[in-house]
């Protein structure tokens, strides 16, 4: 849990944030506050006033011309009290939406440029599901420190006007009221520490409602009659939180009903000690409305300090896990990738001359002990095309990872035209690797940007994207949508066309197409297509990629035979590397596999 002292520095970055979103919106909502603040402190002075002109007049007739001025003012002041009120509302809105904005965006940005280990670890989903709950909320805290100044300074023309009846009068409803400050605070910090103990059921219970609103599920739910089950998990999970919320509420139910009894003894003693005065008269009639009003005001005042003080500290704590993700360290997890080793780090060239070496290359996923990757050592030379084949599990695309640097190896390296990896600047290195993955997402938009993101530079460019729907053989399947390239693929929109799975993956290779990348890796992509039609694919991707090295897994021995090199991985490691005559000529895992396949067709 952060200290105070923590929690305050938080302040500074909150309202920088915020006065870099607009300095006039901060301004307005400052002038706004100290207005607001002092209205209700000069109307109760002026009715005192008024009540002291009537009393002293009683019998004699009111003398009008000394009573309408402070009218008139106590109106002009409602009035403004309202527009005020209406400004400030508007304000606050404007400022809200456009810091939230801000706020999602800078989220958005940290999220997608950490490495891919971030998101294998639960630890860290736990920590972005806080800082996505919570970064609504950093908005508000400029608005609660306003409002917590707004009440201190309202608070303070109030005890100026209590001063009247006594010095010390302020002092003793304080002292009924400040306990609350204590318990307001105890209860902030323990709600939050419920809800940080309570973010992986927050995260279950999402997941069971996605399971049972997702369109993909949709189809097993019913078969398997998964509804009832799935449902259940979720009201066990929704019951998880509520119980733990009311025992919460009911713990401190009793400490409430006892502070708000001493905050009323202290108003109750306040005011008595006033009739008394008056009736001494040591205070006019006016000062005793004053007083009557003041008490019951500052003490409204004082629990607003605390309520607007406990909503900073609040607003500090929720801001506190948005920052934190901002502050994230990128090597703070296991697995993450190592920063660059040399000082001026090379850009990736835009063709690979030497080929890519892969040298004792061992790797082992965050927050596991399983070796994936054992000691793999073998050689892609430039240009060619290699198959990477093994039974399932064996670590094939793992090695996609590693090759596309999702992340380093944890022992041995990767090298590019004899440079490692990691000499390399990140970014570069990824623009030179187009991958299509055998999980490859699916956008529902147009078709056009389907393809295109596959090259975000050239998105806008249609002669491009068609030019690679056509080089990949998409251009039949676009060809029979309603829209051509403008048709929104997907269910989420109403004009949305869904795709067969095949169709999707056609429009997956085109995206590879769209890049001049010098190194191609295909994971799978082709799995929902007939052998003929991968085959007749990879074909088109050998003549069309002449000048790139090629890497691709597939388990159709059809097209693997295609390859000018075979890497076959077992148990995470490579067992054999050669061409296909070779390795048939060897008679070991790869003869026995590919013997296997072909004994389906004869």
């Amino acid at each position: 849990m952060k200290t105070v002292r923590e929690l305050a520095s938080l302040l500074p970055r909150a309202l920088k944030l915020s006065w870099q979103v607009s300095p006039l919106l901060m301004t307005l909502v400052a002038i706004m506050a100290i207005v607001a603040a002092l209205i209700d402190p000069a109307v109760l002075y002026l009715t005192k006033v008024i009540v002291d002109i009537v009393y002293q007049n009683l019998g004699q007739g009111v003398q009008w011309a000394l009573v309408i001025v402070p009218l008139g003012v106590i109106f002009g002041l409602w009035i403004a009290e309202k527009l005020v009120g209406g400004i400030t509302a508007v304000v606050q809105q404007l400022l809200g939406q456009r810091t939230y904005n801000t706020t999602f965006q800078k989220l958005l940005h940290k999220a997608s440029k950490l490495d891919l280990a971030f998101f294998e670890a639960p630890k860290f989903y736990d920590q972005l599901q806080q800082a996505n709950l919570h970064q609504g909320l950093v908005q508000h805290l400029p608005m609660s420190l306003f409002h917590f100044l707004q009440n201190l300074l309202s608070l303070g023309a109030m005890v100026g006007l209590l001063s009247m009846l006594h010095p010390l009068a302020f002092l003793l409803l304080v002292a009924t009221v400040l306990p609350r400050l204590f318990l307001e605070g105890h209860m902030t910090r323990l709600g939050f520490k419920l809800g940080s103990e309570l973010a992986r059921n927050f995260r279950r219970t999402d997941y069971m409602q996605t399971i049972l609103t997702d369109r993909e599920k949709a189809k097993e739910i019913r078969i398997f009659g998964l509804g009832s089950f799935f449902f259940d998990r979720f009201l066990e999970f929704r019951s998880e939180y509520v119980s733990a919320h009311i025992r919460q509420m009911l713990h401190f139910m009793g400490y409430n009903l006892g502070l708000g009894t001493l905050t009323t003894l202290g108003i109750g003693a306040v005011s008595i000690f006033a009739v008394i005065q008056a009736v001494r008269g040591d205070i006019s009639i006016g000062t005793l409305t004053l007083v009557f009003s003041a008490a019951q005001q500052i003490v409204s005042l004082i629990g607003g300090v605390i309520g607007s003080l406990n909503s900073v500290y609040q607003s500090s704590l929720s801001s506190s896990r948005y920052f934190e993700l901002l502050d994230l360290d990128p090597q703070s997890i296991s697995g993450a990738l190592q920063p660059p080793r040399v000082a001026e780090p090379r850009k990736a060239p835009l063709r690979i001359r030497k080929g890519i070496e892969l040298e004792s290359v061992s790797f082992t996923y965050p927050a596991t002990d399983v070796e994936v990757l054992k000691d793999i050592s073998f050689s892609l030379p430039a240009g060619s095309r290699v198959a990477i084949v093994g039974e399932n599990g064996a670590g094939k695309t793992t090695l996609v990872k590693l090759l596309a640097r999702f992340y380093d190896p944890a022992a041995g390296a990767i090298k590019l035209d004899g440079l490692d990896y990691r000499d390399y600047e990140l970014n570069s290195l990824r623009e030179s690797i187009s991958v299509v993955f055998q999980d490859f997402a699916k956008y529902d938009i147009s078709v056009a940007e389907n393809i295109g993101v596959g090259s975000i530079e050239e998105i806008d460019n249609r002669d491009r994207i068609v030019k690679a729907a056509s080089n990949s053989g998409t251009d039949t399947i676009v060809a029979r949508l309603p829209n051509g390239y403008d048709t929104v693929l997907g269910k989420t929109m109403d004009e949305g066309v869904d795709l067969s799975g095949g169709e999707w993956q056609h429009i997956a290779i085109a995206r590879a197409f769209m890049s001049d990348s010098p190194l191609l890796i295909l994971d799978e992509p082709t799995a929902a297509l007939d052998s003929l039609r991968e085959r007749e694919l990879y074909e088109r991707i050998a003549r069309l990629a002449s000048s790139k090295t090629v890497v691709f897994v597939s388990h159709r021995f059809s097209t693997v035979r295609m390859a000018d090199l075979i890497v076959v991985i077992d148990d995470g490691k490579s067992v054999e590397v050669g061409s296909h005559a070779e390795l048939l000529s060897r008679k070991g895992k790869y003869y026995r596999m590919f013997e296997t396949q072909a004994a389906r067709y004869r």
